[in-house]
């Protein structure tokens, strides 16, 4: 216990080194007194990582010889954020050696002999690693709440960090409410500070005022912004009072810029179409929705027929699951109908939550006009619980699947995975 009390000592009155050539700690970036784990939670731009970079070097020079681990939810975010960013050791510790090729593992040391691990974490076999990396004294946990394996991982790590007086942990996060995140933050000997965007005066205020204006007022930003652990009842991305507010009778004569017609290509029962157009008001209107039965073949008649009929139109169509004939299909049905629709194709490569919750922030922000009625989309944004999505298509949002698609093309977002150049499919 003595010496724990002296490791606290340490925390109240830090010792003189400081990163040379840097701006003094801000107050969010002093460590507390803490036992077990300190978890910095934060927005962005807030100095979270700075802040556990400075206390984990200043930890490692006092220390020497002492062994410690830096685990991320990939080994790249290990390195683009701890180590080489701006804000990492490299940058922080001018005396840090950047080792990515050591033996045993990519690795940060100090000329006292001191050392750290460098991993990441995104699959089981990944958290294994945490075993063969034996036993530390330090641990640092960068985006801790964004680990996909972080109550295994965890409790892996535990395991191995029991060496010197004190083991102990530090996390810089932003806070998201999944199972894991809230259960590891509720064990004793933790103990949480807080810090927003708005707490670090060195950031750009041409970045800040800009993701005020895009997040501001919605719980995307409240979460992202202000580092708060938002939790909602039912997980859903919009409540049915934002959609009501905004119920419209049509969209603006003379003011559309443009019109997606996104496409999600289930098998059939699950093939799902929605019309958005883009209006010189910023906003989006969603002016069709429907669940189209039949073929592909039928799907996609249906959606160049709708195309053709309404002005400044494109498509938007969905590719993955091996759904990449649909593009040949599509163009043999354009042929038929002698028609000349620019097509957009979408490869989604992140998860359903993550690709939707841009547009279900446009829903909170009312940027979203909902044209007449769409009760099943509707549901789907309101009653959808998106963290618990499985595979079944029977489960799938595929209305909403579909404006995402729509809403990203119109947009410009990039937030959906990868994509092709926008470009008219021949049908000649």
């Amino acid at each position: 216990m003595g010496t724990y009390l002296a490791g606290a000592a340490d925390l109240l009155d830090p010792p003189d080194w400081q990163p040379p050539d840097r701006d003094p700690p801000l107050p969010h970036q002093i460590a507390p007194v803490f036992r077990r784990l300190w978890i910095l939670e934060a927005g962005r731009g807030a100095g979270k990582t700075e802040a556990c970079a400075r206390y984990y070097a200043r930890w490692m020079r006092q220390h020497p010889n002492y062994r410690g681990r830096i685990i991320a939810p990939t080994f790249g975010d290990a390195v683009e954020a701890c180590i080489e960013g701006p804000s990492g050791l490299v940058e922080i510790d001018p005396d840090v050696r950047w080792r990515p090729s050591a033996p045993g593992g990519a690795k940060v040391s100090w000329p006292n002999g001191s050392e750290a691990l460098v991993l990441g974490t995104p699959t089981k076999r990944d958290v294994e690693r945490l075993r063969a990396g034996g036993n530390r004294h330090i641990d640092w946990w960068e985006e801790m709440a964004a680990n996909t394996q972080l109550d295994r991982a965890w409790r892996q790590a535990a395991l191995g960090l029991r060496l010197g007086d004190w083991p102990h942990s530090i996390a810089s996060t932003t806070p998201r409410a999944t199972a894991a995140y809230r259960k590891l933050r509720a064990l004793d000997g933790v103990v949480l500070t807080h810090a927003s965007m708005a707490d670090n005066p060195h950031s750009n205020p041409e970045w800040r005022e800009a993701m005020l204006a895009d997040y501001g007022g919605t719980r995307i930003g409240r979460q992202e912004l202000s580092g708060e652990l938002v939790e909602d009842s039912d997980r859903a991305l919009a409540r049915r009072e934002w959609i009501e507010a905004e119920r419209v009778d049509h969209t603006p004569d003379g003011l559309v810029n443009q019109r997606a017609i996104g496409l999600d290509p289930g098998g059939e029962g699950s093939q799902a179409l929605v019309q958005l157009a883009s209006a010189i008001d910023r906003n989006l209107y969603v002016e069709h929705s429907q669940m189209v039965p039949g073929s592909a073949t039928d799907f996609l008649r249906y959606a160049v027929a709708l195309a053709k009929e309404a002005p400044h139109s494109m498509l938007v169509v969905e590719k993955n699951h091996g759904a990449n004939y649909l593009v040949e299909l599509l163009q043999h049905v354009m042929r038929e109908a002698g028609a000349d629709v620019p097509v957009k194709t979408v490869w989604a490569s992140i998860g359903k939550r993550a690709r939707a919750e841009p547009v279900g922030m446009k829903i909170e922000q009312r940027r979203i006009k909902w044209v007449g009625g769409h009760a099943k989309l509707e549901d789907e944004w309101c009653l959808t619980d998106w963290d618990e999505i499985g595979t079944d298509a029977e489960q799938s949002p595929h209305l909403a699947d579909a404006m995402v698609w729509a809403a990203t093309a119109l947009t410009g977002s990039q937030t959906i995975g990868r994509e092709t150049e926008l470009a008219a499919v021949p049908f000649s």
